[in-house]
């Protein structure tokens, strides 16, 4: 048998090194995020749904860079809770999500939805919390925390995932919120991260048919100043929860994830669909982008995206699925 030239052989080589050196730094350059949103139970409720716990079993198992939460991480928003009740959900939280995932060396950010931080008690309490609480997360901006703040994730091979956190548990955005997103996104660190995300409670548009109405969802002039702000500073996604129902899709040229949650809602238009998820988002720092899966806590396996609805016309208007999540 004619043996190759040396050369050949010496090419093929080189080929397969530089090969595996492009393939090891393309990891390198990779952040898994585990999004887990809307975990609380009934109003008061001091336990949790009992999905909680497969959820996080399978999360801790995946072993992701980071845990982010859209909000709704206790139950408050009812006028009748008094201080102590409130802050029995938070010890409660403390206790059933955040230790283990502490323990479990996962470092946690999160956006505050309207059950954690709508009314003026359980902001105050949401403060009191979390101004004393560990996260393992490098911080960009805490003078606002637990309500506005920013920080970053960083990859194996150096490269940075910006995230800024922004107060949405309700439908109005306030102006300051905005302005301190477009200048948090527009500073230095921002733009020199590989990829930037908005994570906020209220979607832009809605998913679910049990969300699907006024106060639900961002209002008009609110989603499209947040829309501006995202195109104009070059950020990968607003991510979202409140709708319990996963969805990435694109809307008015932004990529819009909805993390889905327990106790899971329709899709619009889809009866029957509701399931509890939470998603595994994989953001690739050196091109920008991400791919999306979604988990089904029942049985521990991934939902085809090809099964969701390939578009939700709801209020906020007309969601289009996508399997990427591109800049």
């Amino acid at each position: 048998m004619r043996r190759p030239p040396l050369l050949t052989l010496l090419a093929l080589v080189c080929l397969l090194a530089a090969t595996a050196a492009q393939a090891a730094q393309a990891g390198a350059d990779t952040l898994r995020l585990a999004l887990l949103s809307d975990i609380n139970g009934p109003y008061g409720a001091t336990t949790y749904p009992a999905e909680l716990a497969p959820a996080l079993r399978q999360i801790v198992a995946w072993q992701p860079d980071a845990v982010l939460s859209a909000g709704d991480l206790i139950a408050g928003q009812k006028a009748s809770l008094n201080d102590a009740q409130v802050r029995a959900m938070w010890a409660a939280f403390g206790r059933e999500v955040q230790t283990p995932l502490a323990q479990a060396g996962l470092p946690f950010g999160f956006a505050l939805g309207n059950h954690d931080a709508a009314q003026a008690r359980d902001r105050r309490e949401a403060a009191r919390y979390w101004q004393r609480q560990p996260t393992g997360l490098n911080w960009a901006d805490t003078a606002q925390r637990p309500f506005n703040h920013s920080f970053t994730l960083r990859s194996a091979s150096g490269k940075t995932l910006f995230v800024a956190a922004i107060d949405a548990p309700q439908a109005d955005l306030s102006d300051a919120t905005l302005g301190w997103l477009e200048s948090q996104l527009a500073s230095a660190k921002a733009q020199a991260a590989g990829a930037r995300l908005v994570l906020g409670h209220l979607p832009l548009a809605a998913v679910s048919s049990g969300k699907n109405k006024a106060g639900e969802v961002l209002g008009p002039a609110d989603a499209q100043a947040l829309a501006r702000i995202i195109k104009s500073t070059r950020t990968l996604a607003h991510v979202s929860g409140h709708h319990a129902a996963a969805y990435p899709a694109r809307w008015n040229g932004v990529n819009a994830l909805a993390t889905g949650g327990i106790g899971g809602r329709d899709y619009i238009g889809q009866p029957g669909s509701a399931r509890s998820t939470w998603t595994r988002l994989t953001v690739d720092l050196g091109k920008g982008s991400g791919v999306v899966d979604i988990v089904d806590i029942a049985s521990g396996t991934s939902v085809p995206l090809s099964s969701l609805p390939a578009s939700i016309n709801g209020l906020g208007g007309k969601l289009e699925r996508v399997s990427q999540l591109q800049p």
